[in-house]
């Protein structure tokens, strides 16, 4: 019978390409994790991994059973969340990705208060690049992610809010600044893990003008620390700015914004992650 255990501890093979990796992560033996691995394989009939004795990858039919694997571990947590939801307990895991370089206010007051007001739901939090968590959201390896929209995404989008670009440096102190002022000037930005330069990048290339990203790091405190030691132009969203920041506009005068929000499955969420999402939205989304 192909139970839980098993399923889990080949999705956790795969996802850490690592016997001894997975083990840790599950908090077993790593002799556990590959008996149940070859159990699982002697029950399908086929190989779901290929070792060596350097590395383990994935088979064909691994490949091909990852996404059924993490659908069914994702469908008995729901049963479980389902019985658990009747009986007025909460409890169950849930994975959320942070962009690099987030800088959202009440966020880290927001996560202790779930943790706090659900001591029964573990709460896993990792960060990367914009497109990197869209793909770990897509293929079920994270539940939500906060993300920078720099596209349309067939995933489910929840705006937080909507932060326009500003630029601190200009010698002309205005409340705006068109984006061809920034031409031929050296630029300190927040780099594209971000994902403030793929907006700004993608509105000069509109405006016809060649940008010179001198900098780009993925802190904006170091971001506003080379600024000040005149290492060039800062270019940020607006609230990671000091006052004296002017927002950027495109040749139509229409404000260059980023929007900051919450990405998750259209299909495959858990109770679990629809209270975290709930409770995201509630307490994290602005009117702008």
């Amino acid at each position: 019978m192909i139970d839980h255990g098993k399923l889990e501890a080949f999705v956790a093979v795969a996802e850490e390409v690592s016997f001894s990796d997975a083990a840790t992560r599950m908090r077993a033996a790593q002799s556990t994790i590959s008996a149940r691995v070859k159990e699982l394989e002697a029950q399908l009939g086929h190989r779901l991994f290929i070792r060596t004795s350097r590395r383990v990858r994935l088979s064909a039919c691994g490949e091909a059973a990852l996404p059924a694997a993490r659908a069914a571990l994702s469908a008995l947590a729901g049963v479980q969340q389902a019985t658990d939801d009747a009986a007025g307990t909460r409890r169950g895991t849930v994975s959320l990705g942070l962009v690099a370089g987030t800088d959202i206010p009440e966020l880290g007051a927001t996560l202790a208060a779930f943790t706090t007001e659900f001591p029964g739901i573990e709460l896993r939090v990792s960060s990367a690049s914009s497109s990197a968590l869209e793909r770990s959201v897509a293929e079920g390896e994270l539940d939500i992610a906060v993300v920078v929209r720099a596209h349309d995404t067939h995933l489910r989008w929840d705006q937080l809010l909507c932060n326009p670009l500003s630029v601190v440096g200009l010698p002309d102190k205005h409340a705006t600044a068109p984006i061809s002022a920034l031409a031929k000037q050296r630029l300190i930005v927040l780099d594209a893990g971000a994902g403030a330069r793929e907006i700004l990048e993608s509105c000069a290339r509109q405006a016809g003008i060649q940008l010179d990203v001198a900098i780009a790091v993925s802190t904006p405190q170091l971001a506003r620390e080379l600024h000040e030691l005149a290492m060039g132009l800062l270019v940020v969203p607006q609230s990671l700015a000091p006052a004296h920041g002017a927002v950027l506009v495109d040749d139509d005068s229409k404000t260059t914004n980023i929007s900051v929000g919450l990405i998750s499955h259209p299909e495959a969420r858990t109770p679990v992650t629809e209270l975290l999402l709930e409770h995201l939205l509630r307490t994290l989304r602005t009117d702008s």
